[in-house]
């Protein structure tokens, strides 16, 4: 049953056959070449119990807020704001990228709408005041990658719900290695900014700074209420995600008046589709993991790693190359679906927090939103910037390294790491 699994898998995948469906596919086809006689019907079973589970529905909340949030104002608000705190740097745009892009992912969870909130504005003036393309467009994924790292992630969600983790103690584990990529990627540009000559722009002054934040300051309170009803115990992760679409909606409908009721009604359904999309790929994925679970393919690769080093610290370096591999050739939520059943009984077994796991697995999975040939944001951002794949790709060294050393970092740290998710 395993081989017809894997091999129609990577067949389809080969075909480029959606990631979802190949998933669904292969499961079936390894039902139905199974000497077990088990029936079709395990399928649908499998689906239900995928998807029952009430940590999911953090995710449609989410996204939806943060589709709300992008088109109601809030976002360019917010970037106008990050303007006036770093915009004097050297390299002041794309410090402004990088802040602003930290922001958003507080608020949404999914590294594809911070990309396409800041980077429709910041891109094209990025290349007006002569960045490169490819620089522009790489440093927006980059800095959009910390989107599912920085609380909510929509991927530490389905991370919780398959490892029976604490949400709330991933999101909160996940502020300071998010922080470490964004000091990382500013260091970054500055060094850039002071090789090519690019320059920032004016000093504002402290009150035209207050202005700009009091005309945030509706925007900029919501991951103050998300994060902080989470850590104080208010609400729960999927109750924070609910709390996130109301107050959304009643700042862009009420406040900043910028959406109304119709408009609303579209961003409902465009955060439904995408939301079906999601929910599509969990549901299949139930199929695929429940065959790998039969075939003991966790425990299995538990004794092969067990067999080869004793040693945690190899024994993750493993776990991250495996999953880095996986990550450039399976969409990055499928990924985390088909990888946490394998690996985090693997983790356990040499002694790892599961939390500290949980957040070494998302980070190490955010990398296959900024490699190709998957590679979702650097497509994303590719088209907005007009340019190709491969000229962003010219220019992703340096934001790869920042990438690396945060990831080391929270494989080294872990009581840095598990410090906030500890009070």
């Amino acid at each position: 049953m395993l081989p017809a699994l894997l091999s129609s898998f990577a067949i389809f995948l080969i075909l480029r056959v959606p990631v979802a469906a190949a998933m669904g596919l292969s499961g079936a086809i390894a039902l139905l070449s199974s000497d077990m006689n088990l029936p079709l019907a395990v399928a649908p079973q499998r689906i239900f119990v995928m998807l029952d589970s009430t940590s999911l529905l953090a995710i449609p909340f989410f996204i939806l807020a943060g589709a709300i949030m992008e088109k109601g104002g809030m976002a360019r608000r917010m970037i106008h704001f990050a303007e006036t705190l770093v915009g004097h740097w050297r390299g002041g745009l794309a410090q402004v990228d990088v802040l602003a892009s930290t922001i958003f992912s507080s608020l949404t969870g999914s590294s594809a709408a911070s990309a396409s909130a800041t980077g429709s504005i910041l891109i094209p003036a990025m290349k007006r005041a002569g960045y490169p393309a490819g620089y522009a467009a790489a440093l927006e994924a980059s800095s959009a990658a910390i989107g599912p790292i920085i609380p909510p992630s929509i991927i530490m969600v389905i991370y919780g719900s398959l490892a029976g983790v604490s949400v709330g103690a991933l999101f909160l584990s996940g502020v300071v290695p998010g922080l470490l990529i964004t000091l990382g990627l500013f260091v970054v540009n500055a060094v850039m900014a002071r090789r090519h000559g690019w320059g920032g722009g004016a000093r504002v002054s402290f009150r035209a700074r207050l202005a700009a934040a009091r005309e945030a300051g509706a925007a900029l309170l919501a991951p103050i209420i998300i994060i902080g009803g989470i850590l104080g115990g208010v609400f729960t992760p999927t109750e924070a995600g609910a709390v996130a679409v109301v107050y959304a909606a009643l700042v862009s409908v009420v406040i900043y008046r910028e959406i109304g009721i119709a408009e609303l009604l579209d961003v409902m359904r465009s955060a439904a589709m995408t939301t079906g999309i999601i929910g599509l790929i969990i549901a299949s994925a139930g199929i695929f993991g429940w065959v790998l679970a039969l075939e003991q393919v966790p425990q299995t690769i538990v004794d092969w790693v067990q067999s080869v080093t004793q040693s945690p610290a190899l024994a993750v370096m493993l776990i991250v190359a495996f999953v880095l591999a996986i990550g450039c050739v399976v969409d990055v939520t499928a990924a985390v679906i088909i990888l946490v059943p394998v690996f985090a009984p693997l983790g356990a077994a040499y002694g790892f927090d599961p939390v500290h796991f949980g957040v070494i697995l998302c980070i190490a999975l955010v990398y296959g939103n900024v490699t190709p040939p998957v590679g979702l944001l650097l497509f994303l951002t590719a088209t907005i910037a007009k340019c190709s794949v491969s000229e962003v790709i010219r220019y992703q060294l340096p934001f790869f390294l920042v990438l690396t050393l945060a990831l080391v970092a929270t494989v080294a740290f872990p009581d840095l790491i598990l410090s906030l998710s500890r009070l």
